[in-house]
């Protein structure tokens, strides 16, 4: 799998909202369950809750069209700007 840098912009306030609602109720394990299959894997989503439009999320998947493929109807909720990442350097402690 390749890795892609996804900036999800919510179409509108309240598709944010609903959507902050709804992952509320979600445990990581649900989420794992949902965002995972053999053509697309959810890594990491960085938000800043209901205070910004846009949601950075970290994928590894076989296409751009196989995140879509995986969001599902979620993805109707977003402008996605899907970027292939193939140059990575982790200095994390």
């Amino acid at each position: 799998m390749k890795d892609y840098m996804v900036e999800h912009r919510f179409k509108t306030e309240e598709i944010r909202d609903k959507y902050f609602e709804m992952s509320a109720s979600m445990t990581e394990d649900d989420i794992r369950a949902n965002m995972k299959n053999d053509n697309a894997s959810f890594q990491i989503n960085w938000n800043n809750e209901k205070n910004d439009m846009v949601m950075y999320c970290w994928w590894k998947a076989n296409s751009p069209e196989a995140i879509i493929e995986t969001l599902g109807d979620m993805a109707d909720m977003f402008e996605n700007k899907i970027k292939e990442m193939p140059n990575i350097m982790n200095v994390s402690d």
